[in-house]
């Protein structure tokens, strides 16, 4: 299946069915990703917000729906479908610590030149997931 971003009509379809969720995520922010059974949908104040009963991951009902698209609460769309590669860079940072980060490549890049263009360093990329 193909990532496709998770609307108002995606969820109300997948009431009582067990979906994988996932947002973007840029180079130094956590990840947002989970699996949760979907229970519907309640409209309270003009949004709309997932009622679901997470089963790992994060919390699918802290999203609420904008323009038909469900959004994480700082903004990030979520879409649905199997997971994206996740790897894992660690490098020593200029000011001397150690970082450690997780992260996703974007379509049609190496992961660990990519982590290297991220940090500007030597870095230790592994595959998470």
């Amino acid at each position: 299946m193909k990532e496709q971003l998770l609307t108002v009509d995606y969820i109300d379809s997948q009431t009582g069915n067990i979906i994988e969720f996932y947002t973007r995520w840029e180079f130094e922010e956590d990840p947002f990703y989970g699996k949760a059974r979907i229970k519907g949908l309640d409209e309270n104040f003009g949004t709309i917000k997932i009622i679901a009963d997470v089963i790992e991951g994060s919390n699918l009902e802290t999203a609420y729906e904008e323009e038909e698209v469900f959004m994480h609460n700082d903004n990030r769309p979520i879409y649905a479908g199997p997971l994206p590669e996740i790897y894992s860079a660690n490098w020593v940072h200029t000011d001397g610590k150690k970082k450690k980060q997780l992260f996703m490549v974007p379509e049609n890049e190496n992961a660990k030149e990519y982590a290297i263009t991220q940090t500007n360093s030597k870095v230790v990329v592994k595959r998470v997931l």
